[in-house]
């Protein structure tokens, strides 16, 4: 038996990406260079043989993650749903303000990067447990009826912190270091399962960006 595959994809590219803005649970807008890179992705994937194009396609809720799983849905001829715990990081009252206000509030709690919660938002801690269960539960969803339920080769659209965090999880590596991983909007990361267990198989593929 093929063992069942994940594909983690960034969301393509948005405006408050473009204006360097803290998005967090804000549904923001796919830019046209996003809409592109997205099809290109869809493109790639529809080009792969029978048997490694994804066979589900999951997403993230907030807009900017539906809009690009609905282009890349439209190239493989199927439909998205939603996976609202994929949401992206939770930032609180830090939502829409520029990056650097992230880095200053952190200074100014004294507290470990990854305890830190801003108001109203969640920690870096809580956002790689709540990634760690999404795993856990696509797992036993692919591991129970990956032929049944056509969760063979799961694609799931997401965010960069979510992603990274479920990175960090499914290869136990320290926040810090799964915080710093370089991932471009619409790159591919895939997992997969063995024996229960996510493995990490490739993080960050952009190479349909260059074609």
């Amino acid at each position: 038996m093929t063992e069942p595959r994940l594909y983690l994809v960034r969301h393509g590219e948005s405006e408050a990406n473009v204006a360097g803005v803290l998005q967090g649970q804000s549904h923001g807008a796919l830019t046209a260079a996003g809409r592109d890179a997205a099809g290109r992705l869809g493109r790639a994937l529809a080009s792969l043989s029978v048997a490694e194009r994804p066979t589900a396609i999951l997403t993230s809720d907030l807009r900017r993650a539906v809009e690009t799983a609905e282009i890349i849905a439209d190239a493989l001829g199927a439909t998205p749903q939603l996976l609202p715990a994929a949401r992206e990081w939770n930032v609180g009252v830090l939502d829409g303000l520029p990056a650097a206000a992230l880095t200053d509030a952190i200074e100014r709690s004294g507290l470990p990067a990854a305890e830190f919660a801003p108001s109203g938002g969640e920690s870096m801690n809580q956002l790689q447990a709540r990634a760690a269960q999404a795993l856990a539960d696509l797992a036993h969803e692919a591991a129970d009826g990956a032929h049944v339920a056509g969760r063979e080769r799961t694609l799931l659209v997401s965010h960069g912190d979510f992603i990274r965090m479920a990175i960090g999880a499914a290869a136990s590596m320290p926040i810090d270091a799964a915080n710093s991983l370089k991932l471009r909007n619409t790159s591919l990361t895939e997992f997969t399962l063995s024996n229960g267990t996510w493995r990490v198989e490739r993080i960050g593929d952009a190479s349909h960006l260059d074609e």
